[in-house]
């Protein structure tokens, strides 16, 4: 299995939100790849067009807090005025500071079999840290609620964006594995995970 990086991302069903109204439908938490400090996030959904195809989609935008939430109240006072951010660009993408966007994967389909995400995108931390990718899965936990359950990772150079999802489906794919025989992290609670799937912590 490909030993890069990874960060947890997990986003709850907004269980107060109503159709209609101003409220994010999800909100969650997202650490870069090879930290275990997370940042509490919020997404709104939108619907748009699919130029390819003329279908109807969902798509989610939001925001990550400037802090992890485990900084130390020095560190978020310090976040308060410490400015706007910077923009930064990815697969054509620009994104604002600490904006978290997804799309539906327009790749699953041409390859099934690889366990390729439900929805990719990015994060910007805004910090002048890289921009990653976001790969995330949609399930129910069980209640019946949606969640979206994935990872962060760096880009790969040389590798188009279908071949980077190939390389999370098999890390994917290795974990549910493990879950299955009770020997993977998410018997025990992986971050975010399996393990999280009856709720919010």
């Amino acid at each position: 299995m490909d030993q890069r990086p990874t960060g947890n991302f997990v986003a709850f069903k907004n269980r107060e939100k109503n159709p209609g109204d101003k409220r994010p439908a999800f909100d969650g938490r997202i650490a870069m790849p090879g930290s275990e400090d997370e940042r509490d996030f919020a997404l709104w959904a939108h619907d748009f067009i699919d130029r390819t195809t003329g279908e109807a989609r969902v798509m989610f935008n939001g925001a990550a807090s400037a802090t992890a939430r485990n900084a130390d109240a020095g560190t978020q006072i310090a976040a308060m005025t410490s400015g706007k951010g910077e923009d930064a660009g990815y697969s054509g993408l620009t994104l604002a500071p600490r904006q978290v966007v997804l799309f539906p994967n327009r790749f699953r389909d041409e390859a099934p079999d690889k366990k390729r995400p439900d929805y990719w995108g990015a994060f910007n931390p805004g910090d002048g840290s890289a921009v990653v990718r976001v790969s995330a899965w949609a399930r129910t936990d069980r209640n019946g609620n949606v969640y979206l359950s994935g990872a962060t990772s760096y880009p790969i150079p040389g590798k188009s964006e279908a071949e980077m999802q190939d390389v999370m489906g098999a890390h994917e794919a290795d974990i549910s594995h493990a879950d299955s025989q009770g020997t993977g992290p998410g018997k025990g609670g992986r971050k975010g995970g399996r393990g999280a799937a009856g709720g919010r912590e």
